[in-house]
């Protein structure tokens, strides 16, 4: 269905439908694909017949590119698997997959989907029940607001996605901008014409470089066939998505019965350490913890991190400790988490938490010691492999490293080379529902076969699957259509992903009743946060109410709960 005429759209390497098929059909072919690429996942058509996707014809996120029905469709599979598991606890499963294309379209703004006692949109953050974990931010600086935005180097038409991640600072310092400039900028377009001037003195190439020496965060945007051609890109497009493997190095430890509890879903009592900041991290652990998972998330507090994630369904169903692994005593008690846990998701950069003593290696010593395997993995922006593993990476590195931010700004008519954010931290939510997959598919071969688990779900391989030639992007007819229902604003190459988070919510909520829509919700009374916490609900549901995935606990702020450790032996 790629027709030679079509195949260069939006720009070299982009694949574009011959025809529309609506959000639902659409999924069904996705499964498939997804399915036949998956090592060890079923091609079984009477299990994969059991998910049922209902929604609008129309997608609801704006621009060309399939991430809401990719995301739908990692949603479902991570429903196969749950029965799957369910099936080796000796349930008698029958139920169906039901998977609503709309609610999975609201997933990726799952951070800005909140209300606290009515309040909703940024005045959430501003609240004083919700604790501030980046100070930098704070400040309210246009410097610091302009640090993450896309920027035209001096090579005229090749454009530069500049991150000033949590430490906006150094990475203004690196192109010469420093601190005291900041009292003589006054606007967000004034920063965004001061750090432009600064980028544009820099080539693409020297750019890049000066980020890799500085152990600094950004890339080049590059089309989705100038990323497939790097040393990276070839690399990263060797693994399958959802990724994982058993560590055949191991001991060939016994499967690993699962827990026998009252509580029916999936993975009840299975214990996940989570070691994560940000986003995608964060959204695997609460996916898990909505199918009964026990996820006890690591924080210290003297790291910054996203204050909008607290009070929203990324926290939910979590125990959350500080601990500093500076500190001895500290140090000590995640190792006996170690030795306790079934999980281990670690969302920062590749390998640093190696170097203190908690990478995949002393993972597996423990369970070799215990006897009992153990699934460890981890979630970066560029995979496990090749050269820029070990770089920091964020939502916004992946979508212009991968060619995401290219289509869109080709979506929108724009010279080619510019990049524009999607309108969502799509990369983010949707690498976080891959990697809870990623973990639940190794618990079910731990399950039956035995021995531990290594994956990895990387934001730049999600990318990398919505612009795959079989998935393909709509048509531009298809994008003229989903801009007319919506309405939405345009935005440009400066924005940054939080104002364009409620800039997309404004227009779901005056073009549609999408956003009002109830069912979409879970409500948490008597919080830290208020009396009412509204947030998103999981995606997936069965038809056995009992085994629905669900929280237990509302969302609490990051290091809230004193240390302990899991309430279910071992």
């Amino acid at each position: 269905m790629t027709s030679s005429n079509k195949s260069q759209s939006y720009g070299p390497g982009t694949y574009v439908d011959e025809a529309f098929l609506p959000v639902p059909e659409e999924c069904k072919r996705l499964l498939r694909i997804l399915a036949k690429r998956t090592p060890g996942f079923t091609t079984d058509e009477a299990l994969l017949n059991k998910v049922h996707f209902h929604g609008d014809d129309l997608p609801c996120i704006p621009g060309p590119i399939k991430s809401q029905a990719l995301t739908a469709t990692l949603h479902a599979m991570f429903g196969i698997v749950a029965l799957e598991i369910l099936r080796l606890r000796g349930r008698d499963v029958s139920s169906a997959v039901h998977i609503d294309t709309d609610h999975a379209g609201l997933y990726p703004a799952t951070p800005a989907l909140v209300a606290i006692d009515g309040v909703t949109g940024p005045d959430v953050i501003k609240l004083p029940s919700v604790p501030q974990w980046d100070k930098d931010r704070q400040t309210g600086s246009s410097l610091v607001f302009r640090a993450t935005a896309i920027y035209e180097t001096a090579d005229v038409g090749t454009w530069y996605q500049f991150h000033g991640s949590l430490d906006p600072w150094t990475a203004l310092a690196a192109v010469g901008i420093s601190r005291d400039l900041d009292v003589s900028v006054g606007t967000d377009d004034a920063a965004y014409r001061l750090i432009g001037d600064h980028v544009r003195k820099y080539r693409a190439r020297e750019l890049e470089q000066l980020m890799v020496e500085k152990g600094l965060s950004g890339s080049i945007v590059h089309s989705p066939e100038g990323w497939r051609k790097t040393e990276m890109g070839k690399l990263l497009g060797r693994h399958p998505l959802i990724n994982y493997s058993r560590q055949t190095q191991c001991l060939a430890l016994a499967p690993s019965p699962l827990p026998q509890l009252k509580d029916p879903r999936p993975l009840a009592g299975i214990k996940v350490v989570e070691l994560v900041r940000i986003i995608a991290g964060s959204a695997a652990g609460a996916a898990l913890a909505s199918m009964g998972a026990e996820v006890i998330r690591v924080n210290s507090s003297k790291l910054k991190d996203y204050t909008p994630a607290q009070p929203s369904s990324l926290m939910a169903g979590k125990t959350t400790i500080d601990l500093d692994l500076e500190n001895p005593d500290d140090h000590a008690k995640l190792i006996m988490l170690f030795e306790e846990a079934d999980v281990i998701l670690q969302g920062y950069r590749l390998r640093s938490l190696e170097r203190r003593g908690f990478g995949l290696k002393a993972a597996l010593e423990i369970a070799n010691k215990r006897g009992r395997g153990i699934v460890y993995v981890d979630e970066n922006c560029y995979g496990p492999d090749g050269p820029y593993a070990e770089r920091p990476g964020w939502q916004q590195v992946a979508d212009a490293a991968a060619g995401s931010s290219w289509v869109i700004a080709q979506s929108f008519g724009l010279p080619a080379g510019q990049g524009v954010l999607p309108s969502l931290p799509i990369s983010d939510m949707s690498t976080g529902i891959l990697t809870a997959l990623i973990i639940a598919c190794a618990i079910r071969d731990r399950t039956k076969f035995g021995g531990s688990y290594h994956g990895h779900g990387a934001l730049t391989a999600y990318n990398m699957a919505t612009l795959d030639p079989e998935v393909r992007l709509y048509q531009p007819e298809v994008v003229k259509r989903i801009q007319d229902k919506y309405n939405f604003t345009p935005w440009g190459s400066d924005i940054h992903v939080a104002p364009l988070y409620y800039q997309i919510m404004k227009a779901w909520r005056e073009n549609s009743k999408l956003i009002e829509n109830e069912r979409y919700y879970v409500h948490f009374k008597d919080t830290v946060f208020g009396s009412d916490l509204r947030t998103l609900a999981p995606v997936v549901q069965f038809d056995d109410e009992d085994i629905n995935p669900k929280w237990t606990s509302p969302p609490v702020p990051f290091c809230h709960h004193e240390f302990r450790h899991f309430l279910i032996d071992a």
